[in-house]
C-alpha cells in the first residue's frame, strides 16, 4: 500500500500494482484501450458529455452507513461526487487507481471479473462498465457479484442505451469503449431475474451534455440505471 493525504490533510492508502498480467473475460482491445485513456480527460469529458449527471443520481442512491464496492470505478467519480471516501473502488490499470486514491481510502488494481471482497458489500455499483462485455461474460459478473453481495444486498448498474449524434467523445458509449453497442434495459433485467435477483422499474437518465460555446445537439444519449436486490 501507499499513503498520502488529499487535500484536507486526511491520509488515504490506495493498494497499487503493476495489475494482473492475465485478464480472464476481458477483451484485449479493451485493455489495451483503457491503459491508454488518461484519467483526467475521461474525467474532463464525463463532465462535458452529461455522463456525471448519471455517476451523481447513482450517488444518490447510495445509502447511508451501507458498505459500497465500485466495480470498475474508474478515476474515483462516484466517490467524488458521494463524497464517501470509505467505497471501495476496484479498476484494472494502476493510472485510473491512481486518481481513484484522491477520493477513496482503498483503491485495488485488478481484474474486476475476478475480484472477490474479503467482506462482502451491501452494495455494488457497476457504472458503465458491462457494455464492452459480452452477455455470457455480463451473466458471469453478475453470478460473481451475486455470491458475495451481502443477503438484502443491491447491485446498481448503469449503462448506455442510445448513441448521440456529436463527435465521439460526446457519445456516452464512447465513454465505455468506442466499438460498444447500445444495451436494452429488459436484457439487464432478464439476466438479473434469472440468477435470482428482484428488480424493480428501470429508471432512465437523459444525459445533457455541455453546450457551452457549442450548437445544441439534436439527440441526447442516454443511460439507464437498473437494481438488482439480493433476497435477504
Amino acid at each position: 500500500k501507499i499513503t498520502q493525504k488529499d487535500h484536507s490533510g486526511i491520509h488515504i492508502a490506495a493498494v497499487m500494482a503493476e495489475g494482473p498480467r492475465v485478464m480472464h473475460g476481458v477483451p484485449d482491445a479493451l485493455r489495451s484501450w483503457w491503459s491508454r485513456v488518461d484519467p483526467k480527460e475521461l474525467e474532463n469529458v464525463s463532465a462535458s458529455a452529461g455522463r456525471l449527471e448519471v455517476v451523481r443520481r447513482m450517488a444518490k442512491l447510495l445509502q447511508s452507513g451501507e458498505s459500497v464496492l465500485d466495480l470498475g470505478c474508474g478515476p474515483g467519480l462516484l466517490a467524488r461526487e458521494a463524497s464517501r471516501t470509505d467505497i471501495v473502488g476496484v479498476d484494472m490499470t494502476k493510472e485510473m487507481v491512481a486518481e481513484a486514491s484522491k477520493w477513496m481510502e482503498t483503491a485495488i488494481v485488478e481484474n474486476i471479473l475476478d475480484y472477490y471482497p474479503s467482506d462482502r458489500p451491501n452494495t455494488v455499483v457497476l457504472c458503465n462498465v458491462l457494455e464492452p462485455y459480452s452477455a455470457e461474460v455480463r451473466r458471469l459478473l453478475l453470478s460473481h457479484v451475486l455470491d458475495f453481495l451481502q443477503p438484502g444486498g443491491r447491485v446498481i448498474i448503469a449503462f448506455a442505451v442510445s448513441k448521440g449524434l456529436g463527435s465521439a467523445s460526446e457519445t456516452a458509449l464512447d465513454l465505455v469503449f468506442p466499438t460498444a453497442d447500445p444495451m436494452r434495459p429488459d436484457e439487464i433485467e432478464e439476466v438479473l431475474d434469472e440468477l435470482g435477483f428482484q428488480v424493480p422499474m428501470p429508471e432512465l437518465i437523459a444525459m445533457k451534455p455541455s453546450t457551452t460555446g457549442e450548437a445544441p445537439k439534436t439527440e441526447l444519449s442516454s443511460c439507464a440505471i437498473v437494481i438488482g436486490k439480493k433476497p435477504a
